[in-house]
């Protein structure tokens, strides 16, 4: 009887857990991310000019596409949860394709603006701090949006 009784509390407690998820495109629609976001809006995409594409299909699966035009390819992830974790703070699992690396990252919004605040793979490799890119030292990209 304890037994049951133990077993019930913690399902019941587990329970708002899973009922706070929210999928993926009910959350990018609330943080206003879907459509294009570019470094200049008014150019198009190049390497000192990428753009970046936050799209749901009709299935309700959701990308982020970075675009640098030719002769480059777009590298496409595959958002696997999206949360708000603070005003104006997106924290997403994403998964490159076709690879399927794993990359969680967190976009800043300031304003009209989107930036990657932090971003790491699983193993704990920070590739962003604080908006700035470990590889290279320099800020990460702010991103206007250009269309929904």
């Amino acid at each position: 009887m304890i037994g049951r009784a133990v077993v019930t509390a913690l399902l019941l407690g587990a329970t708002p857990c899973v009922a706070d998820e929210s999928p993926v495109p009910g959350v990018l629609q609330q943080f206003a991310l879907s459509g294009s976001w570019a470094i200049d809006c008014a150019r198009p995409a190049s390497a000192d000019n990428e753009y970046s594409i936050y799209a749901v299909s009709s299935t309700g699966d959701a990308t982020l596409t970075y675009a640098r035009g030719e002769p480059y390819r777009d590298v496409t992830y595959a958002i696997r949860t999206a949360r708000l974790v603070a005003e104006q703070r997106l924290a997403l699992q994403v998964l490159r394709l076709p690879e399927k690396i794993p990359v969680e990252l967190v976009l800043r919004k300031d304003g009209d603006s989107i930036q990657v605040w932090s971003s790491h793979t699983p193993d704990g490799r920070m590739l962003v701090i604080d908006g700035v890119i470990i590889g290279n030292g320099a800020p990460s990209p702010r991103f206007k949006h250009c269309s929904k």
